[in-house]
């Protein structure tokens, strides 16, 4: 018996690390997909993530151009009020 285990253990010391990965076939979970073609709900959900992208940097533009113009208002006041002084 002992020597069955010992045999067992040195066997299983001569497999390449790479024979225990685990291969998924294209679309599974886990696996990456190609970019070339997929299925409509593949497709839709790309154009759903891609939308909500483009909405979310919109939302953070239209937040630059206002902080923008906030600043724009600071320096405005800054600018006048030193006008002022120097005259």
């Amino acid at each position: 018996m002992l020597s069955r285990s010992s045999a067992l253990k040195n066997s299983v010391k001569n497999i390449h690390p790479l024979a225990y990965i685990r291969l998924y076939t294209e679309g599974a979970t886990g696996a990456p997909r190609s970019e070339g073609g997929g299925d409509s709900f593949t497709k839709r959900e790309k154009a759903n993530e891609d939308y909500f992208i483009r909405q979310h940097e919109k939302e953070q533009l239209a937040e630059l151009r206002n902080q923008l113009q906030k600043q724009q208002k600071k320096l405005d006041q800054i600018e006048s009020k030193i006008e002022q002084l120097s005259k």
